[in-house]
């Protein structure tokens, strides 16, 4: 080992020790004032809404109602470190709980009936969420479906050789993240006359539906999604291009989905850290993609947004339910007609979905990841996994366990490309290598 690397290794260390009390301190701190806004969001849904939203203040497992639950698509994330919750706050809060049960007022909500199947959603925007036109327009359908943006293929190619490719975003984005980026470099070229594209915003995401009644599971976006795209259009064969948390949901229909046929052309180009499946996965993922830290700024924040279940709702009610504020304010001091579109789609979502989003489908869909690309390699389907050296978000033994369990899998390693940046900074060649990977399907 060089003097260079120890010194390097040994600065690394100092600065994690250094950093462990500040930590300890902030983050002890963050508990207790999550505790309180729990209280304090209690009284507010109260008085603006009649009821008290149920939380997972408590140590069991609650559905939306507040009924105790078994259901297993249910995170254990969710419950982490509530049990050690002050004995006085606890206290507080089962006092707090027990008047709110006594008191009477109203509750607005808006129900919508789905037509086909007869499910109701209780689909009223809370009183911290944002009201605006953009934001409650699926509300005004009976038949509420995902949003879908679709790139149809040329009329001068051959009808019967269209093949059709289904992207799918990861958390906090939408179908923007595809359809500003790739498909323009994609539809410059020649070869696009033969494939007929699909860009879905996913349930609780951009400009699809974002229901209260829902727990955003990894079940309920796969049924969204042959709801709204699959059997929508008729979609008997396909391909799937997905990227960081929307992996998990292209990889689910192996075995969350009755209704796909065997015959499905499923090949995956998949852009999501592996984890093997094995007992506490689930907190192993939320430690790994989101420890608690409090530098660099945008991982505290994000310490924030999924530790914390109320104060990451004061961030939403602060940045979400004023976002067109933000967007203003950006357009003034940038002299722009344009907001970026990553800014837009991390604004544009409730607190109810991207909370149980991220628990239920990114940290409890690694769990199943074996199982269902066991079942692909079982069916022989392709599976490509496309992964930056630079990705932070991968474990390091991330390559060598995917190879050793699926010596099947394809691998491609994009030297000094990022979570992100696998994409958005190298658009020509990505879509070259899409082509490339579906022409020797």
């Amino acid at each position: 080992m060089s003097d260079s690397t120890f010194l390097a290794k040994w600065r690394r260390k100092c600065a994690k020790h250094l950093l462990s009390v500040p930590n300890f301190v902030v983050f002890s701190y963050l508990d207790f004032l999550d505790s309180v806004f729990c209280v304090i969001y209690k009284h507010l849904d109260l008085l603006f809404e009649g009821k008290a939203s149920p939380c997972y203040c408590t140590t069991k497992k609650i559905d939306i109602n507040g009924q105790l639950s078994d259901d297993n698509e249910i995170s254990e994330t969710l419950q982490y470190g509530k049990r050690k919750k002050l004995k006085e706050l606890v206290v507080l809060l089962r006092f707090v709980e027990d008047l709110l049960n006594k008191s009477k007022g109203f509750e607005a909500i808006y129900i919508s009936k789905n037509r086909k199947n007869g499910d109701f959603y209780r689909v009223g925007n809370r009183w911290s969420d944002c009201g605006c036109d953009s934001c409650i327009s699926w509300m005004k359908t009976d038949d509420p479906k995902l949003h879908v943006e679709v790139n149809k293929a040329s009329s001068q190619g051959n009808p019967n050789r269209t093949e059709n490719v289904i992207f799918i975003h990861g958390i906090l984005s939408s179908s923007s993240f595809w359809t500003k980026t790739l498909f323009p470099k994609l539809s410059e070229s020649k070869k696009m006359k033969e494939y007929q594209m699909y860009a879905v915003d996913i349930l609780g995401h951009g400009k699809s539906p974002k229901p209260r009644d829902s727990l955003y599971t990894l079940k309920e976006h796969v049924e969204w999604i042959e709801k709204s795209l699959i059997s929508e259009y008729k979609l008997n064969s396909f391909h799937v291009v997905a990227h960081s948390m929307g992996c998990i949901i292209g990889l689910a229909p192996s075995n969350l989905s009755p209704l796909l046929p065997l015959s499905f052309n499923i090949k995956i180009e998949w852009f999501q850290p592996y984890f093997p499946s094995k007992e506490g996965v689930e907190m192993r993922a939320m430690k790994w993609l989101t420890p608690k830290r409090l530098w660099p700024p945008t991982a505290f924040i994000w310490s924030i947004m999924v530790w914390y279940e109320h104060l990451s709702r004061c961030v939403c009610l602060l940045v979400c339910r004023n976002h067109r504020f933000w967007e203003a304010l950006i357009k003034r001091l940038t002299s722009s007609r344009d907001v970026n579109f990553l800014v837009m789609d991390w604004t544009k979502h409730i607190h109810h979905s991207g909370w149980h989003t991220t628990h239920n489908v990114l940290y409890i869909g690694v769990k199943e990841m074996d199982k269902n690309l066991e079942t692909l390699m079982k069916l022989k389907k392709r599976v490509h996994v496309i992964v930056g050296s630079r990705d932070k978000t991968s474990p390091p033994d991330f390559r060598h366990n995917i190879k050793t369990k699926f010596p099947d899998v394809e691998l491609h390693n994009i030297p000094n490309a990022g979570h992100r940046s696998i994409i958005l900074t190298r658009e020509t060649d990505f879509a070259h290598n899409l082509f490339h990977i579906w022409e020797n399907t």
